[in-house]
């Protein structure tokens, strides 16, 4: 685990912005500013965007981070601001839906004004994103953050801040039932993508081989149809926070990312989460050559934390093996 130093912002920021230094060195500085969270932090970040020459991965994973970081009132008002001006400039979409997915999160009165630019977006990754930013505001004032359903948002398995809640399948039994999860999950006639993320993150919360299983049936040549690139990338976002039980999504995981058909929103994030699962590099290794730079850049990202879980456990080992010998 890496540990984190609040008092490194500066070395962190000078890490992040410098564009000569290895991606993945500058993303660790970025989640190290992310997990700071102070107001300082924030400023680094917004720095780092406007300073970024061409990384699309690291300009949507500080929209993603600071989405994650509404600590207080002046955080907040902070990051608004921001958020503020970037969507009235026209940035890779992959880079706004970020933007988009964080304004949902930090809930504030505006946003709908906000998303009127994007009003004539009738498909793709923005499209959905505003429709759920507006579903997930929606929910949270009908259901006073999820006190009329019982959820604590607070108390789920992950803290992140997520584009939809779980449904509490602890009050109400059918919400349980794995084959009914993953029908909603698939079913995109019957559902709206709001009720079909719900389902993705009651199997999150779940928490079992098989619902690993259910989650990756959005990721079969099948389904391809019916899943969006945007429901895609977060099946494999949801999969990488499942540590105890996502083994048996690799073979699914692998199988899409080596598809050229698929978006580069969605190899991207199957890429970094194949990073936190397997141990041979090798199989990684052809996509840093890819032509797309948020594709080649998330397969230099990936395989950095595969070397890094390598030498954590290295490091472990031998730290054991010295406590035995005496």
């Amino acid at each position: 685990m890496i540990i984190i130093d609040h008092s490194k912002v500066p070395e962190y920021a000078e890490t992040l912005i410098d564009n000569t230094r290895r991606i993945p060195d500058r993303v660790n500085s970025l989640f190290c500013l992310r997990t700071v969270a102070s107001i300082d932090a924030i400023d680094a970040l917004i720095k780092a965007f406007y300073n970024e020459p061409k990384s699309d991965l690291l300009r949507h994973e500080i929209c993603y981070c600071l989405g994650q970081m509404d600590k207080s009132p002046e955080h907040i008002a902070k990051i608004q601001a921001f958020f503020d001006k970037i969507l009235l400039e026209d940035y890779p979409q992959i880079v706004l839906h970020e933007a988009v997915e964080a304004l949902g999160n930090l809930n504030q009165e505006n946003t709908f004004k906000l998303l009127e630019r994007f009003n004539q977006e009738r498909d793709g990754i923005l499209y959905e994103t505003c429709f759920l930013t507006k579903k997930l505001i929606e929910w949270k004032k009908e259901t006073e953050n999820g006190k009329s359903e019982g959820l604590n948002l607070s108390k789920l398995r992950c803290s992140t801040n997520d584009p939809a809640p779980p449904f509490n399948y602890k009050r109400r039994p059918e919400y349980a039932n794995i084959p009914f999860l993953q029908q909603i999950l698939l079913d995109n006639e019957k559902y709206d993508l709001f009720e079909r993320y719900r389902a993705l993150f009651t199997l999150r919360e779940i928490n079992t081989e098989e619902a690993a299983i259910a989650i990756c049936q959005c990721m079969t040549p099948e389904n391809s149809k019916t899943c969006s690139d945007l429901l895609k990338h977060e099946v494999a976002f949801v999969l990488a926070q499942m540590e105890e039980v996502f083994m048996p999504a690799v073979p699914y995981l692998l199988e899409c990312v080596r598809n050229p058909a698929e978006a580069p929103i969605v190899r991207h994030e199957v890429l970094i989460c194949l990073g936190e699962m397997i141990e041979d590099k090798a199989l990684l290794e052809p996509f840093l050559s890819n032509e797309d730079l948020i594709v080649s850049q998330s397969a230099e990202s990936a395989i950095n934390l595969i070397e890094y879980r390598a030498k954590c456990a290295e490091q472990e080992a031998l730290g054991g093996a010295g406590a035995s010998k005496e």
